[in-house]
């Protein structure tokens, strides 16, 4: 079993994630302060030591308290509250505050409103705004839809509010509460943009990167139970590598360049991209996988001021985001052959394939640029939202880091150009991609655990549960297991492996863990991990899920390598199955014997009944009525290719009916799930490469078409 540390580069970033809070039962005694509940009044500042005073400092993790009573007897719609921050950055807060019946105690959700956060597996979206340092900043809520309680003490929750520093700038900022307003309009502080410029290093901006995916911050899963016997799971993940020796990227020297030369590229010649597969980072399967952005850390031997890059990736051939194939069909020089791939491409030269006649259909992205970029640069690309429907679908299929441009940060005043950077080190990179499957489910068990993690440690930076401790039976299919992390620091980038016993089909040693770790960004001082079982395990490859409950052996392993935090806790563990359903059949057998004498004829004839009992699996899924039709339209066309990659990439927006999954699984059919290889055979289908007679197909068969 794979159990061992990993000394990583870390990112500063940390965002402390909201969660679901009651406040502890109390008593005390405080002496209310008449206020005016008309139009605006201001609580007081109180003596009691329960009670927050105004003016004092509250740092990330800490809260003010106050009564509800102090701000109104009664008829209390809205409180706006007033602090004055000591930082510049974005400020995380959270609200709750006492209500008069069950459940006594509601929390304000950032989308929702006020919700209930007695269940502990409810999770709070907190509340986000710009901050200046010195600069008083003014956060209102509406509470006219709650029944409020005004009273200052009683045996359950007492008539309290909450205002909580949950994360201020970096990690160490805090906040100072001038003042408490009730009943006044509702103040809307300015957001903060939803996402950071660059969320590896936010300190160096980047310009013209989108900004769609989910990132990692450590709660980036969702589950649905999709109450058909199937639930739809998914979780954005981030996997790195590094290299032992950096790989040396030189700007001038492209592809497109070496490919219209006579000489054309030779091992050890100069170039300025770097392409990685994705096996390079440890997926074993492309199931329901969409890639997002790809990191690359940057070293360089001189300070570089302004540094340019872009990215590409090989998309399903043909598509709308296949740049290079719409340079082909233009007679551009260098793409004969070329296709397969999406690349970003500087505005001057964007113009220049426009002008030669190239017709793009999704246009490309223009790199990015990163000012003040200094000798160690995290260069975040990430996959425009319009082509991650399209991207390939084999793990050998490759994504690409180009550098384009670098200047020195010292310049010689009277230069007539800027002095570039020449060459720069690839030393490492994070690739961050969301992987979306419906597996077969019954039901989930979950157990607190409470074990710390210490990373750098090999006796204790993992943890080893049975099966039978989590209430899995050995007659139970896993498809996923859940993680629920928390530390008393920010963690920044997590970095861990999950493995599992196993059948003896999937690996001789009983035993599955994957070759490279994963890592969670940005994971604050919470994280939530799903780790969804590769499809190789949970059926793929195999006659049945392979993952082994056996009560005695079977086990799962969670492993800590890295983390700013020197140790982490596993609060608890949830681990989602199905049970298959079984039916029992009684089958009934007449055995007839005849008996025969000399002198009489009789015939006797016995009548045996033996009853043999049998179990069969149930089948559910409606029969194919055309193969490829996803849409169930009647027909087989792009249209179908295209829902199927819709709805894998945004599955709560686009999704199948259970027929239209059964049609669309046209290769290895009844193995993975509809995945976006069925997309890519539903398109040879559109360029009549290949009919619906020769659905379904194996993925042998379909590489055989792309070649």
């Amino acid at each position: 079993m794979k159990n061992m540390s990993r000394r990583l580069k870390a990112t500063a970033m940390s965002l402390v994630m909201a969660v679901s809070f009651v406040p502890a039962m109390a008593s005390v005694s405080a002496s209310a302060v008449s206020v005016s509940p008309s139009l605006s009044s201001v609580i007081n500042t109180k003596k009691d030591a329960e009670i927050t005073e105004l003016g004092k400092s509250i740092p990330v993790g800490d809260k003010y308290l106050g009564y509800i009573s102090d701000l109104a007897k009664s008829g209390l719609k809205t409180v706006n509250i007033t602090f004055t921050p000591d930082f510049t950055g974005n400020f995380s807060c959270g609200f709750g505050i006492g209500i008069k019946d069950a459940p006594y105690w509601m929390e304000y959700d950032s989308v929702k409103g006020f919700v209930d956060s007695s269940d502990d597996s409810v999770k709070i979206a907190s509340t986000e705004v710009a901050c200046k340092a010195g600069e008083p900043v003014t956060i209102g809520f509406d509470l006219s839809g709650l029944d409020l309680s005004y009273t200052a003490k009683t045996e359950k929750y007492p008539g309290k509010f909450e205002f909580r520093n949950y994360y201020a700038g970096e990690k160490d900022g805090s906040i100072t509460v001038d003042k408490v307003e009730a009943n006044g309009k509702v103040v809307t502080p300015e957001k903060p943009d939803d996402k950071p410029n660059n969320p590896d290093n936010p300190d160096k901006p980047v310009d013209n990167v989108p900004h769609n995916n989910k990132n990692t911050s450590g709660d980036n899963w969702s589950f649905k139970d999709n109450k058909d016997g199937t639930a739809t799971i998914s979780s954005t993940v981030a996997r790195q590598i590094e290299f032992e020796e950096p790989i040396i990227l030189t700007q001038g020297y492209d592809e497109d360049t070496y490919a219209v030369s006579e000489e054309g590229y030779k091992e050890g010649d100069p170039i300025n991209s770097y392409k990685f597969t994705y096996s390079d980072f440890g997926i074993s399967d492309m199931e329901g996988v969409t890639i997002e952005s790809l990191t690359a850390v940057i070293e360089s031997d001189e300070e570089v001021d302004t540094f340019m890059y872009g990215g590409g990736l090989n998309v399903i051939q043909m598509s709308d985001a296949d740049t290079e194939y719409a340079k082909q069909l233009a007679g551009i020089a260098g793409k004969e052959k070329a296709s397969y791939w999406y690349n970003d491409c500087g505005e001057d030269q964007l113009k220049e394939f426009e002008e030669a006649g190239v017709e793009f259909k999704i246009k490309p992205a223009g790199g990015a640029t990163m000012t003040g970029a200094g000798s160690y640069i995290e260069a975040y690309w990430e996959v425009p939202a319009e082509v991650q429907p399209f991207t390939g679908t084999k793990i050998n299929d490759q994504i690409s880091f180009q550098y384009w441009y670098g200047t020195k940060a010292e310049q010689e005043e009277d230069a007539e150009e800027p002095a570039k950077v020449e060459s720069v080190k690839l030393k490492s990179a994070v690739l961050t991609y969301t992987k979306t499957v419906t597996v077969p489910y019954t039901d989930s068990a979950s157990k607190k655990v409470k074990e710390t993690l210490t990373h750098g440690d090999e006796k204790t930076n993992a943890l080893h549960v049975a099966y039978a401790d989590l209430g899995i039976e050995e007659d139970m299919d896993v498809y996923a297991i859940r993680f629920d992390i928390s530390a008393k620091s920010p963690i920044g980038k997590l970095v861990y492996n999950v493995g599992s016993t196993v059948t003896e089909k999937i690996s001789d040693d009983y035993w599955y863990q994957e070759d490279a770790d994963y890592c969670v960004l940005n994971a604050g001082d919470k994280a939530e991990i799903m780790w969804i079982v590769p499809s190789r395990v949970a059926g793929k490859n195999s006659e049945t899920n392979g993952i082994n409950p056996d009560p005695e052996t079977g086990e799962v392993y969670f492993g800590y390598y890295y983390g700013e935090a020197d140790s982490i806790s596993i609060d608890n563990i949830e681990v989602y199955y199905e049970l298959p359903e079984t039916t029992t059949t009684t089958t009934t057998t007449t055995t007839t014997t005849t008996t025969t004498t000399t002198t009489t004829t009789t015939t006797t004839t016995t009548t045996t009944a033996e009853s043999t009992t049998t179990t069969t699996t149930t089948p559910s899924k409606p029969k194919v009525t055309l193969w490829g039709d996803a849409d169930e339209d009647g027909k087989v066309n792009i249209n179908d290719a295209v829902l199927i990659m819709q709805s894998n990439a945004n599955p709560d927006k686009y999704s199948l009916t259970e027929q239209g999954q059964v049609n669309a699984d046209v290769v290895d059919n009844g193995e993975s799930g509809v995945t976006n290889s069925d997309a890519l055979a539903i398109q040879f289908i559109e360029s009549r490469t290949i009919s619906t007679d020769d659905f379904p197909m194996t993925s042998a068969q379909l590489d055989e078409l792309g070649d």
